[in-house]
C-alpha cells in the first residue's frame, strides 16, 4: 500500500471521536489578537489584557473594562468618498496655483482646503485673502497658532468635526475653557443673554447638540479682545464667526439659522463690531440681529396678540423664555444705539413689543421665575421698583429712541419757532421723563451701591447722556429761531451739569477693570466731552471744565488702548 493510499484511508476510514463529540480542544488564542481594555485603547497605552484588571490600569488606578465585541475598524460610512472629493480639490489647487514662498518644512498640517481656500488663509476686512505669514504676524510671539493655541494639530481635528462642516481644528480644550471663563467674567455682565450653566453643560453633549460653532467663535473673539494674552487672535475668531453664521444661512431654505443661538450670535457680532469701530458693518449686522429675533417672535413673548406664523417651538421652561427675552432686548437696545449717533431710522417699533422686561440676573441663573413689568408700564411710571440692571439699560435705550423720533420725525404742526408748538411740547415731555427716571430709580440701581454691575453704571451714565442729547437739540432750535435767550441758557446749564455727572461717574469706576464696562460707555464719555469742548469755546479760562475734559479724553484713550483701536480723532485745537 502506498503512502498516499494509507493517508487516504486514514482520512476517510479512521475514527474521529473528538470531532464527532465536539470535545476537541480549541487552538490557543494568539495573544497578539487579544483585545486591549477600553481605557488603555483610549489612552493608547500598552495593555497585557489580564483579567479582571490589566497591569497598566492596576498600576495607574484606572477603571479597567473590556469590550467583548470587536468593533469594525476603519472610517465611518461616507468618509472615504468625502476624502476623495477633498483630495481632488487639493490636486486642482496644486495645478492652478503657483508655488508659495513658504518652505515645505514650515507648512503646518491643516485639513485639505475647501473651495480653494486654506484654513489659515482667511478673508480680511478688505476682502483680500491674507497669507499664512500675515496670519502669523497677528499672533503674539508667545502664542503660536499651531502649538500654544492648539489650532494646528491633527489630533484636535477628528472625524466628527468634518461632519459638522468645520474647515479647521478648534483650539485645545484648555484654551477653550480659559476663553469661556474670560467671556463670562468680562463680557457677559454687560450683555447677559446666555444662560451660563446650560451653555457649559451643552458643550459636553454630542456634536450636533452643542451650540453652533459661530456662537462659540464670537464668544472667543470677545474674550480675546479683552485679554492681552490672546488679543491678536480676536480678529481671526470674529471673521470665522461671520463665516460660519453666513454658511448656516445658506443651508437648505434658510431654516438652519432660525434658533436662539443664532440670534445671540448676531447680537454679539454687532457688539464686537461697535467695539472695533466697524460702524457700517455694525449697522448692517444690527439689522440682521433685529430681523432674526422678530422672525422668531421674541418681541411678543408674554402677551396675546394676533396669530402670526410661528417659526420656533414654544420655550420648554422659564429659563428658556427668559433667554429669548434677553436676546430680544439686547437687539432692541442695539437698534437704538446704532441710530442715536447717526439719526438713521429705527427698526423696532416700541408699540409692537409684547415682551416683558428682563428679570434679575440671580433669577435667570437659578431658574427662579420672577414677574417683570412691561416697558409701557414702566414708561408710565409703574413697576419701577422691581427693575433689574438689564431692564434699566432697556428703559434708557427707550428714552434714546424717543428722543431720536422727536428730532427726526417732525410733524406738520411742529412749529418749532413757537414755544407752544408740538416740538416744544414733546421736548418738555421727554425732559420730564428723563427727570422722573433719574428720581425714581430704585436704590439697587443707584451709585455707588451698584458700582460692581456694568449695566448699572451705564444706566446712570445714560440718564445724563439722554439729557445732553435732548437739550443740545433745544439749543440748536432756540438759536435758529432767535427764541428767548433764557431757553438756550437753561439748556446749556442742563448740558454742563449732565456732563459733569458723567465725569463723576467715570471717576467713581476708574479703579475698576475697564474691560468689564458696558461697550457703549464710550458714547456717553464722547457726548460729555463734546459739551466741555463747546463750553470752553466761550470760557477758555475755566480750569475745572478743562480738567474734566482732559480726564474724559484720558478715559477714552484708555478704552482705545484696551481694544487696540486707532487714536482718537477728537481735535484739541479748540482747547
Amino acid at each position: 500500500m502506498s503512502m498516499v493510499e494509507a493517508g487516504t484511508m486514514n482520512q476517510s476510514d479512521g475514527p474521529r471521536p473528538a470531532s464527532s463529540n465536539n470535545t476537541e480542544p480549541r487552538k490557543a488564542i494568539d495573544p497578539r489578537r487579544v483585545l486591549a481594555c477600553g481605557t488603555c485603547r483610549k489612552r493608547k497605552l500598552k495593555c497585557d489584557s489580564k483579567r479582571p484588571k490589566c497591569s497598566t490600569c492596576a498600576r495607574l488606578g484606572h477603571t479597567c473594562e473590556y469590550d467583548e465585541v470587536r468593533k469594525k475598524s476603519g472610517p465611518k460610512r461616507g468618509y472615504v468618498k468625502e476624502l476623495e472629493a477633498r483630495l481632488k480639490q487639493v490636486e486642482t489647487l496644486l495645478t492652478t496655483q503657483p508655488d508659495t514662498d513658504i518652505a515645505p518644512t514650515q507648512q503646518p498640517l491643516p485639513t485639505p482646503p475647501v473651495n480653494g481656500m486654506d484654513i489659515f488663509n482667511v478673508t480680511t476686512s478688505t476682502g483680500q485673502p491674507s497669507s499664512m505669514q500675515q496670519e502669523a504676524e497677528m499672533v503674539d510671539p508667545g502664542l503660536s497658532i499651531g502649538n500654544d493655541f492648539g489650532l494646528g494639530g491633527i489630533d484636535n481635528f477628528n472625524w466628527d468635526m468634518i461632519s459638522l462642516g468645520l474647515e479647521e481644528p478648534l483650539p485645545s480644550q484648555d484654551i477653550m475653557d480659559e476663553l469661556y471663563e474670560i467671556y463670562f467674567t468680562k463680557a457677559h455682565p454687560s450683555m447677559p443673554i446666555i444662560h451660563k450653566p446650560r451653555f457649559l453643560a451643552s458643550l459636553n453633549m454630542s456634536y450636533h447638540l452643542r451650540p453652533p460653532i459661530c456662537l462659540r467663535y464670537i464668544m472667543w473673539a470677545h474674550a480675546c479682545a479683552l485679554t492681552p494674552k490672546y488679543k491678536t487672535s480676536a480678529e481671526l475668531f470674529y471673521q470665522k464667526a461671520r463665516k460660519y453664521i453666513e454658511q448656516d444661512e445658506m443651508k437648505g431654505h434658510g431654516e438652519s439659522f432660525i434658533s436662539v443661538q443664532h440670534g445671540q450670535t448676531w447680537n454679539l457680532i454687532v457688539t464686537y463690531e461697535f467695539k472695533m469701530m466697524y460702524f457700517p458693518r455694525a449697522w448692517m449686522s444690527c439689522g440682521r440681529a433685529t430681523r432674526i429675533v422678530q422672525l422668531m417672535g421674541f418681541h411678543r413673548q408674554d402677551r396675546v396678540g394676533l396669530d402670526v406664523k410661528q417659526t420656533v417651538a414654544p420655550p420648554k421652561d422659564w429659563i428658556e423664555r427668559e433667554e429669548r427675552r434677553r436676546t430680544f432686548w439686547l437687539s432692541y437696545c442695539q437698534d437704538r444705539y446704532a441710530s442715536v449717533g447717526t439719526g438713521w431710522p429705527l427698526m423696532i417699533d416700541e408699540r409692537d413689543i409684547l415682551t416683558n422686561l428682563p428679570a434679575s440676573e440671580e433669577a435667570f441663573i437659578t431658574g427662579r421665575a420672577e414677574p417683570t413689568p412691561m416697558l409701557s408700564d414702566v414708561m408710565a411710571g409703574q413697576g419701577c421698583s422691581g427693575l433689574s440692571a438689564f431692564s434699566g439699560v432697556c428703559l434708557l435705550a427707550t428714552v434714546f429712541g424717543r428722543n431720536l423720533t422727536h428730532l427726526h420725525r417732525p410733524t406738520e404742526d411742529d412749529n418749532d419757532h413757537d414755544l407752544n408748538g408740538e416740538f416744544w411740547k414733546r421736548h418738555r415731555g421727554l425732559d420730564n421723563i428723563v427727570l422722573n427716571t433719574s428720581l425714581s430709580l430704585p436704590g439697587h440701581l443707584r451709585l455707588p451701591y451698584g458700582l460692581s454691575d456694568p449695566n448699572i453704571i451705564f444706566t446712570n451714565m445714560s440718564i445724563h447722556s439722554c439729557a445732553i442729547c435732548l437739550h443740545q437739540a433745544a439749543i440748536f432750535k432756540a438759536d435758529k429761531h432767535n427764541l428767548h435767550a433764557q431757553i438756550s441758557a437753561d439748556s446749556k446749564r442742563r448740558c454742563i451739569v449732565a456732563a459733569d455727572q458723567i465725569t463723576n461717574i467715570m471717576k467713581m469706576c476708574s479703579h475698576l477693570d475697564l474691560a468689564q464696562l458696558h461697550p457703549f460707555v464710550a458714547f456717553c464719555l464722547y457726548v460729555a466731552a463734546r459739551v466741555f469742548v463747546q463750553y470752553l469755546k466761550s470760557k477758555r479760562d475755566d480750569s475745572a471744565v478743562r480738567a474734566s475734559l482732559m480726564f474724559l479724553l484720558s478715559a477714552m484713550n484708555a478704552l482705545r488702548l484696551l481694544l487696540g483701536l486707532m487714536p482718537l480723532s477728537m481735535t484739541m485745537s479748540l482747547v
